[in-house]
């Protein structure tokens, strides 16, 4: 799997930043990051943030605007932009973003079953657009509303792979790629104390969408996501919980949409997309302790599998992750925290860095 040793440097240029808490000024933060990787060669890159709030009003959650990019020595590149806009009192939340993706990414096929030795290479320029919005219906309950649209190109694979077969859909080696447009409503419910990093409260939505070539999409079919995750206290240890369900039904779905294990914030220690299927379930729980001198640390472990049929998933085989990570608080008013992650799945292993808690 992908081995990433990484470095996460902050330069913090704060507005306001010697301000007491109950002022809230806007607030501009750099992040440089570097890492490395043996695929990709040494990463560059740096994200920029901006905090503020559309009301003095404490309980009115902080607004952000954000922009990352990131390039490697190997001619790969990363961007994103995103807005995330809560109006006075929390009764409206808008947020958009634009991300662009071409990096290395492992294909093993689909299923519980695909070995470790059927690993192949690809890279795709994915461009991915997500608008949603959600409305207070009371306190903590939101009606979502949104659409997304991925334009996916394979651009590099491996000749004489599983994915140069033509097999696969989505997978078209060389040809003008493929749009998926998907519009989703749902309910999502939040109490959580805090966004990026919380204590207490409970976060959990379920969001059918639906992918139509009527609305121009070049495939059609439905999907269902539910996230459920609860925040508390055991102790001085914070814990958090986490259950996930991700699954399609209806027409063909794109290889690299499918439903899927491994990633960054969940199952750490499988390289992302190492097991894919029509369904996909992973839970996970966390402690994390509490921040001395604005250093952390962290203890996970999680299971998941994949499945062709939802009514299958209870007789495939299950996958653990278990792993430690290292948090420090960048904005202490706001408990942004950089981490590191060390996760260890069954054969693999992987490092992962980010900007916030997992989940």
């Amino acid at each position: 799997m992908l081995t990433v040793i990484g470095l996460l440097a902050s330069a913090v240029l704060v507005q306001g930043a010697t301000q007491p808490d109950s002022t809230p000024r806007p607030k501009t933060t750099v992040l440089p990051v570097v890492s490395y990787s043996e695929v990709t060669g040494f990463q560059y890159g740096a994200t920029v943030l901006r905090g503020f709030r559309s009301s003095s009003d404490s309980a009115t959650r902080a607004s952000s605007l954000s922009a990352y990019v990131a390039l490697t020595a190997k001619d790969y590149l990363k961007w994103h932009v995103q807005a995330d806009l809560w109006s006075p009192g929390n009764s409206r939340r808008l947020r958009s973003r634009i991300e662009y993706i071409s990096y290395p990414l492992p294909f093993f096929g689909i299923g519980t079953t695909s070995p470790d030795s059927a690993e192949e290479w690809y890279s795709s320029g994915v461009t991915t657009v997500h608008i949603f919005t959600q409305r207070a219906m009371r306190p903590g309950w939101f009606i979502h509303a949104g659409a997304r649209y991925v334009r996916s190109e394979l651009r590099e694979w491996e000749e004489g792979g599983l994915l140069e077969s033509n097999v696969f859909p989505g997978a078209q080696p060389g040809g003008p790629g493929i749009g998926v447009i998907t519009a989703e409503l749902g309910v999502v419910v939040d109490t959580r104390d805090n966004l990026v990093s919380p204590r207490a409260g409970t976060y959990a939505r379920i969001i059918p969408s639906l992918a139509s070539k009527a609305i121009g999409s070049d495939f059609a079919f439905r999907r269902l996501t539910v996230d459920w995750r609860s925040y508390g206290t055991l102790g001085r240890f914070t814990t958090a919980k986490q259950f996930q369900y991700d699954g399609v039904a209806g027409g063909a779905v794109p290889f690299d949409q499918l439903p899927m294990i491994g990633a960054d914030t969940a199952m750490r220690g499988y390289p992302r997309g190492r097991f894919r299927d029509r369904h996909a379930i992973t839970t996970q729980m966390e402690f994390r302790t509490p921040h001395w001198r604005r250093a952390g640390a962290v203890g996970f472990f999680g299971a998941g599998t994949v499945s062709h049929a939802l009514t299958a998933l209870d007789s495939e085989n299950w996958f653990l992750s278990a792993g430690v990570g290292f948090r420090y608080v960048l904005l202490p008013k706001d408990r942004t925290v950089a981490r590191v992650d060390f996760g260890i799945g069954r054969g693999s292993f992987g490092i992962n860095l980010g900007i916030g808690e997992a989940f």
